[in-house]
């Protein structure tokens, strides 16, 4: 599926900086679907699996046809849960837009912020756009809501959620999604792929996946790596330090400091 930013221009929009700011979004409809579907592939934040790439075509076709609520209800609460930044962007935009919500612009420049939490530079330039129209009342009100969006859908808290669950799996017997029985063997059948793999190779990929996530939260926090057979016992300082971490403000280094 590609995705592409919304083609829409507001007879409503007065300002020479909001009709430079549509501007933008009409170009970078053009260049938009290779970083967005990339990023699945560098940021630990779960797999793009089919049923994830069936919301998001069902996404699309919702807000094509005008049905913004349930379009808004899914990008906001089904997508960008999963760190999906494009559903992030898109829910920002219908705040702008007052698509199946109600018009709001510091909410909006609040998920612009979020969503260019990776430094995507298209998403930067749409963040720092938005940020450039706030009065400094406006701004402090967003930096408020950013900090909140942090705290429930940014990448640390995602892929902290997603290491937890990968730490309970490991605790587990693997057992795979169904058992086969091949001459009077047992054999695992992987979920994923539908074919016979052993208890070994299963557990190998979850530690492979794990310890790249437990890896990614050590290096936004600044600490010393560590083994994900050791995680367990150290979960709760790392909930700590992923919760520290995402109560700050960080995007001042990235030029939206000189937007208020």
């Amino acid at each position: 599926m590609v995705l592409s930013l919304p083609k829409l221009l507001s007879d409503t929009v007065e300002t020479t900086s909001m009709k430079r700011f549509f501007s933008l979004l009409l170009t970078l409809a053009l260049i938009f679907s290779g970083p967005v579907l990339a990023q699945w592939a560098v940021y630990p934040t779960g797999e793009l699996d089919s049923r994830t790439v069936r919301t998001q075509a069902k996404v699309e076709k919702l807000y094509e046809r005008g049905d913004y609520k349930r379009a808004h209800f899914i990008y906001a609460n089904e997508l960008s849960v999963q760190g999906d930044k494009y559903a992030q962007y898109m829910t920002g935009y219908m705040y702008l837009m007052g698509q199946g919500v109600e018009q709001d612009r510091v909410r909006a420049s609040a998920w612009y912020r979020l969503a260019a939490e990776r430094r995507i530079p298209e998403f930067m330039a749409v963040r720092d756009q938005a940020l450039r129209t706030l009065t400094p009342e406006q701004r402090a009100r967003c930096d408020e809501v950013y900090v909140e969006l942090r705290q429930e859908y940014s990448d640390p808290v995602v892929v902290m959620g997603l290491l937890e669950r990968d730490l309970r799996s490991l605790n587990r017997p693997t057992t795979g999604s169904r058992l086969a029985k091949s001459g009077g063997m047992v054999t695992i059948i992987d979920p994923k792929t539908g074919m016979p793999v052993s208890p070994d190779q299963i557990r190998s990929r979850e530690l492979r996946i794990a310890q790249k996530r437990l890896d990614f939260i050590t290096t936004r926090l600044g600490i010393d790596s560590m083994k994900v057979t050791d995680a367990d016992e150290r979960i709760d300082i790392l909930w700590e330090g992923v919760r520290e971490y995402v109560s700050a403000i960080d995007d001042m280094a990235d030029g939206s400091d000189d937007a208020s």
